[in-house]
């Protein structure tokens, strides 16, 4: 869409969620809005129910009726009508309630912030106190927008410098009121309803005339000549005289003021789409919108259009006078890009300041959940099975995930650990205090990363291993395997020490090889199967091991050891061990060279601790809190998004199939294998992902394109720009598209769906075009139904007639591609009555007859080869596009195939430091045989990684 192109229709910017806790941006609006590459002057309405919000901006808008009554903040750019080069942006919110809800809180605030000019409008002005008492939102503004972060004492007067202008519309005053006279001239705005309606100062009142700089007031008779309320659309010219002449005071008023700006810059569409998702992000997570850091975020230099922009700006708004300069905000202009993840040091976090996701409707979005839910059952006496409610609320999450699985022995405190992960003492995973074991299956909890911006934190609490009420004992195995296969983060959770006791209740670890299998090929000597073990670790997560009630001092020979030291020096092998018990060092090393311990004290003494989770923090002890502080931060910061091979990072939608996949294996009696697994899903992930690609161009070319176009290269522009954002979520999506299966569907549905807005613009365009000549014509068939040019000289009337007629069809705008070939077929209708005509008109002689009658001929000659000819030059125009379609679908594969290899390169370099690490050891153990075959899996990961840079070197790809 061009800069300064008008959008066909509004389109929902800002959503609330299902249970209007959380908002959502519109990703399609979000691009519509980014599009816009000029100055941008937004103006906001807000309001009450029922008070004709939709029908001012409507008004202002230049149409009768645009804007739904629907929920949600709506938006439509058009050309600003006054300012050439600028875009008029106008939001419109669906009226609040009279009970207050949170919802709307929010879209206030956003209204606020997004706009240039922010109208007020209400309704039944009978007592103008209760309706400025009604905007109760503005109280707010000063708690939950800060200009500046150190300093709370200015931050009314910044915000004054930075607030847009305040329009207060007054609808269905009598006209001639004294009132609106006074408000028209008094030259203080609203200063003579403010100081009245004043008690005290964070009055909704006193807030406006405090915090926005400019107040300015509008009266509104009725719109319509019978005086009734109500702003049902209808036609401009009935609208009531006076109310007319109020509506062009305002329109005058709102189109006159400045664009908006930001940091004292000019706003484009691209920095306010930046602007909006960090005041989204921070009110759904109920935070505190600190301006000063978003600009501080957003760093880097604007664009070329950006610089010629900032010419013809205002001064720097986030300015304080001279001598408050030291407080001011960004000296430099900021380029407005999306929010980054913030990268916190959590081990320099003070315990107490941790900050867990705190599990409140107020933290809501897509899969959140408010409890645990049972992900995978483990019912007596039946089979595991994946329960339908928890994978549907899984499948939901398009985020990427980070998956934390706990395991470890019954009533050891699993459940208290991870719900400490959530903030939570109570009300989470399941907790007791008997001999009986609380949890069954694998249990799942839903909440916001607490650091990584868009993702999902994932909690998997198992039931306890080793519980002698169970009566499916090997159910303990695939819970344990099943937790290692669906985690990015694997916590074992232990009582006392690492000693050989606990070691040999890990037993489970040996057991993997027997439950899992990382390639479809069946299983063969000893030595295949050590070579697909080297492969484990590439799936396999984070190990961290948690040992509770820990007595000892961390001591080693004299000196002072870390927990990780502890853990390494527990799983060192030495020669002589038994088999039984050095087999779960061994493959504990060699399945999760990524290994970290953390150690716990006793939470309080036994007289005073019947069970941990029934005593209030304050009552536990102060090493053990900092502990679990500590473990939190661990967890928080390190955990990765859960990836599968080649580092394609999941969501929770694949995640879900992942455990579909694995259970059903379980279940058929056979060994859940990766590698199908991974085929299974790249099979599941390809085809949503060409689905939600044709969506998207769907959607976008529904925004941009408004039917029919005057011009190819019109509908050209929106099926490159739609195109663009399908193929972009497609790549953002899909993985393993071996052979370009997937891509290559794409690229023909893409090319099917353009051919289908083709047919639909040119039907468009025909209908257009066909009403057109059948109005216009309309006389001239009068004319021939009475006779009146079947009369001597008729012929040389209907010529000149038509003549006219035709003219103006030239003139007549929004014909579409069409116009020409629909005038050539409605001509070519006419034929016959114009022989007729000119056979009847006594006036002219026989030869007269046969030169009129070449000349007609010679006319629609003429069309017809100047309609070839444009035929010919749009088979050309959309040949050129096929090119440029095919060359950006090769050019996204590049892009795409480029980074799969450095992902799979980083993967193999990874692999391939940790068996070296691995080698060392056993040498250093002295166990060298296993150490010279360990070399072999070397020598096979060090031909892969040459293998990927060879291909890398090579480079190209083919789309058909």
């Amino acid at each position: 869409m061009a800069s300064t192109t008008r959008m066909a229709e509004p389109v929902c910017l800002v959503e609330p969620s299902s249970n209007s806790a959380t908002l959502r941006v519109n990703p399609a609006a979000l691009c519509l809005l980014q599009n816009l590459a000029c100055p941008l002057h937004v103006v906001a309405i807000f309001g009450p129910r029922g008070t004709g919000k939709s029908f001012l901006l409507d008004q202002l808008a230049g149409q009768v009726e645009g804007f739904p009554r629907s929920p949600g903040i709506w938006m439509q750019c058009l050309p600003h009508p006054t300012r050439p080069g600028h875009s008029l942006v106008l939001l419109d919110t669906e009226g609040f309630p009279e009970v207050e809800e949170t919802k709307f809180s929010r879209f206030f605030l956003l209204n606020v912030l997004l706009s240039s000019v922010f109208v007020y409008n209400t309704k039944d002005n009978s007592d103008f106190q209760s309706q400025l008492n009604c905007l109760t939102y503005v109280t707010e503004l000063p708690h939950k927008v800060r200009v500046v972060k150190d300093c709370p004492e200015e931050n009314d007067f910044l915000l004054n410098g930075i607030l847009p202008d305040f329009v207060w519309c007054l609808r269905d005053m009598a006209p001639g009121s004294v009132l609106e006279e006074v408000l028209q001239n008094a030259d203080s705005g609203m200063d003579c309803i403010l100081d009245s309606l004043t008690d005290f100062e964070d009055s909704p009142a006193g807030c406006v005339q405090r915090l926005f700089r400019t107040q300015k007031p509008f009266c509104f008779c009725s719109p319509w000549m019978d005086g009734e309320g109500g702003d049902e659309p209808g036609p401009p010219d009935e609208l009531h005289p006076i109310f007319q002449v109020q509506l062009e005071l305002f329109k005058d008023y709102a189109l006159s003021r400045q664009p908006k700006t930001l940091a004292g810059n000019n706003v484009d569409g691209k920095s306010l789409a930046s602007f909006l998702e960090w005041i989204v992000d921070a009110l759904s997570l109920d935070e505190l919108i600190l301006l000063d850091e978003i600009c501080d975020s957003l760093q880097g230099a604007h664009t070329k259009e950006g610089r010629e922009s900032s010419m013809d700006q205002e001064p720097d708004l986030y300015m304080a006078p001279s001598e408050r300069r030291e407080v001011a905000v960004v000296s430099q202009a900021p380029v407005w890009e999306p929010k980054r993840e913030t990268a916190v040091r959590l081990q320099n976090t003070p315990p107490s300041r941790l900050r867990p996701p705190q599990a409140t409707p107020g933290m809501d979005q897509p899969g959140f959940m408010e409890k645990p839910m049972c992900l995978i059952e483990n019912r007596l006496g039946q089979e595991l099975q994946v329960n339908q409610e928890a994978l549907s609320i899984l499948c939901s999450i398009q985020q990427p995930v980070v998956v934390v699985a706990i395991v470890g022995l019954y009533r050891t405190g699993k459940s208290y650990l991870m719900n400490k992960l959530v903030g939570k003492d109570q009300g989470g995973f399941s907790l007791g205090a008997t001999v009986q074991a609380n949890t069954k299956g694998i249990w799942m909890w839903c909440v916001p990363h607490p650091l990584k911006r868009r993702h999902t934190l994932v909690l998997l609490d198992t039931e306890g291993l080793g519980d002698v009420e169970k009566s499916n004992e090997k159910n303990d195995s695939w819970v344990f395997a099943l937790s290692v296969l669906l985690s990015s983060t694997f916590v074992y959770n232990s009582m006392g020490t690492i000693d050989h006791f606990a070691l040999e209740k890990l037993h489970y670890v040996t057991e993997l090889t027997e439950r899992i299998k990382v390639k479809a090929s069946p299983g063969g000597s000893g030595e295949e199967k050590e070579e697909d073990s080297a492969e484990f670790i590439r799936f396999f997560p984070g190990f961290v091991w948690a040992v509770r009630d820990f007595a000892l001092q961390l001591v080693l020979d004299g000196r002072p050891i870390s927990e990780d030291e502890y853990l390494e020096n527990a799983l060192r092998r030495r020669e002589g061990v038994p088999e039984k018990l050095d087999l779960p060092k061994k493959y504990l090393r060699q399945y999760f060279p990524s290994r970290k311990c953390f150690t716990f004290d006793r939470p309080a003494s036994r007289n005073d601790l019947p069970w941990l989770e029934e005593l209030p923090e304050s009552k536990l002890s102060r090493d053990f809190v900092e502990q679990t502080h500590r473990f939190c931060s661990y967890i928080y910061e390190h955990s990765q998004a859960k990836a599968i091979q080649g580092g394609h990072v999941m969501t929770g939608a694949l995640l879900g199939n992942l455990a579909v996949t694995y259970v059903d294996a379980i279940r058929s009696g056979a060994v859940p294998c990766m590698e199908n697994a991974v085929l299974v899903l790249a099979q599941i992930e390809n085809s949503a992902a060409v689905h939600e690609a044709i969506t998207r161009y769907k959607e976008m070319m529904e925004l941009l394109l408004g039917l029919p176009t005057d011009t190819l290269e019109e509908l050209l522009a929106a099926h490159s720009e739609s195109e663009k954002e399908a193929i972009q979520v497609f790549m953002a999506r899909a993985f393993r598209d071996e052979d370009q299966e997937y891509q290559t569907q794409l690229a023909s549905e893409l090319q099917s769906k353009f051919q289908e807005f083709c047919q639909r613009n040119e039907h468009a365009s025909l209908d257009r075009c066909q009403a057109v000549l059948m109005e216009l014509f309309q006389e001239m068939e009068d004319r021939v139904s009475q006779g009146s040019y079947s009369v001597p000289g008729g012929y040389q009337r209907f010529l000149d007639d038509q003549r006219n007629v035709l003219k103006k069809y030239e003139t007549v705008a929004s014909k579409g591609l069409m116009a020409a070939q629909a005038l050539e077929d409605f001509l070519r209708s006419k034929e016959e009555v114009a022989q007729t005509i000119l056979r009847t008109d006594e006036s002219l002689s026989d030869k007269q007859k046969e030169l009129e009658e070449e000349r007609a001929r010679a006319e629609a000659a003429e069309r017809e080869t100047k309609l070839s000819w444009e035929m010919q030059k749009k088979s050309e125009q959309m040949l050129q596009d096929q090119k440029r379609s095919h060359d950006i679908h090769v050019q996204q594969l590049e892009v795409k195939m480029d980074e799969d290899r450095r992902k799979l390169m980083a993967e193999q370099e990874r692999v391939l430091t940790q068996k070296l690490q691995e080698q060392e050891r056993l040498l250093r153990e002295g166990f060298q045989g296993e150490a010279t075959r360990l070399q072999g899996q070397i020598q096979n990961l060090t031909h892969e990684m040459n293998q990927s840079r060879s291909r890398g070197k090579r480079g190209g790809c083919v789309i058909c």
